[in-house]
C-alpha cells in the first residue's frame, strides 16, 4: 500500500464504480478525489504521480463505498456549483441542477426587462437549498427577498448557503411558512418556485439516487403533482403586485392542465422545455 499513488487510488475507485453500475464512474472518482485533496478537477493529473496518504486512501475508499450504494455524489462531496457560484449540499434539500440553472436565467432575462429590475421584493418558495434566491440576490443588486420553506432540515442547508454569501445577508431572509402564506397582499414584484410535482405513485419508481436519498417532501407533489403548484398559483395572485411575475418549475406532460388552471389573474410570458426537450417551466406576469 506504501506504494499508492494518487492516479492508482483513482483508476482502483473508478473499477469499483463502474463494476457497480455507476454511470460517468471517472467522473465520480475524480470529483471525490478531488474533494478530498482540495482542488479542482482539472489539477488532479499534476497530483497523479504524489504518494497517496493512508488518510486519501480511507477517505476515497469510503465515498466509492457510500456511491455504490447509490448515495448521490453531491452528497457524498457536500457541495455542488450552480451557476457561477458553489453551495452546500446535504440531504434536507434537493441537489442543484443544470435544469433549474436554465430556469433561473429564463427568469432573469424576464425580470431585466421589467420596470422594477433595479429594485424589488422577491421570495424563492420551496428554497430547499436556497440557490434560486442566492443566484436571484447576486444578479440583480437592487432586489431584496426570502428563502421560504417548511421544512426546518432545508432551511439549516439555505443558511449555511447564505453564511457562504455574508454580502448577501442584509438583503435576503431566511422564513419557515408554508409557501406565500406569511406575505401580505401585494407585497412582492417576483415570486420564484422549483415545488414539488412528482405524482405520489411516481416516486418509488425514481432513480435510487432520487427515491432513497432526496427528500420526499421536496418531490411529492401529490396525486396529480400539482396540488402544491394549484396553491402556489392561488397565493401568488394575492401577493403579487399588478405586473409582477411569477415563475415555477413542473413536470413533463404537465404544461395543458397548469395552464388551465391558471385562470383570468394570470399574462403567461413563457412556457418552455429544458435543453433535453422535456416540459420544464412555467412564467406568467400578474394581470
Amino acid at each position: 500500500m506504501a506504494d499508492m499513488t494518487i492516479r492508482s487510488c483513482i483508476l482502483a475507485a473508478r473499477k469499483k464504480l463502474t463494476q457497480a453500475d455507476i454511470d460517468d464512474a471517472a467522473f465520480n472518482a475524480d470529483c471525490m478525489a478531488a474533494a478530498i485533496l482540495k482542488v479542482s478537477n482539472g489539477r488532479l493529473p499534476l497530483l497523479w504521480c504524489s504518494p497517496a496518504t493512508p488518510e486519501f486512501e480511507k477517505s476515497l475508499e469510503s465515498m466509492v463505498e457510500r456511491r455504490c450504494c447509490r448515495e448521490p455524489l453531491q452528497y457524498i462531496i457536500g457541495e455542488w456549483s450552480f451557476l457561477d457560484f458553489e453551495v452546500d449540499v446535504a440531504p434536507g434539500a434537493l441537489i442543484p441542477r443544470p435544469e433549474t440553472e436554465e430556469v433561473f436565467l429564463a427568469a432573469a432575462a424576464v425580470i431585466a426587462n421589467k420596470d422594477f429590475a433595479g429594485n424589488f421584493r422577491f421570495a424563492d418558495v420551496g428554497t430547499g437549498s436556497g440557490v434560486l434566491g442566492i443566484a436571484m440576490a447576486r444578479r440583480f443588486a437592487g432586489a431584496e427577498g426570502f428563502l421560504v420553506d417548511i421544512s426546518d432540515a432545508a432551511l439549516n442547508v439555505a443558511a449555511a448557503n447564505l453564511n457562504r454569501y455574508p454580502q448577501l445577508c442584509g438583503r435576503i431572509s431566511l422564513m419557515r411558512g408554508d409557501l406565500l402564506q406569511a406575505f401580505a397582499p401585494a407585497s412582492l414584484e417576483v415570486v420564484i418556485s422549483n415545488p414539488p410535482y412528482i405524482l405520489s405513485d411516481e416516486i418509488s419508481c425514481l432513480q435510487t439516487e432520487v427515491a432513497d436519498f432526496e427528500p420526499c417532501l421536496a418531490l411529492d407533489g401529490g396525486v396529480n403533482g400539482l396540488d402544491l403548484i394549484e396553491k402556489l398559483v392561488a397565493q401568488a395572485a394575492v401577493c403579487l403586485k399588478p405586473g409582477g411575475i411569477l415563475v415555477f418549475e413542473h413536470g413533463h406532460g404537465q404544461r395543458s392542465e397548469l395552464l388551465e388552471l391558471l385562470g383570468p389573474d394570470w399574462s403567461l410570458l413563457s412556457a418552455a422545455d429544458d435543453l433535453a426537450g422535456r416540459e420544464r417551466y412555467v412564467i406568467v406576469t400578474r394581470k
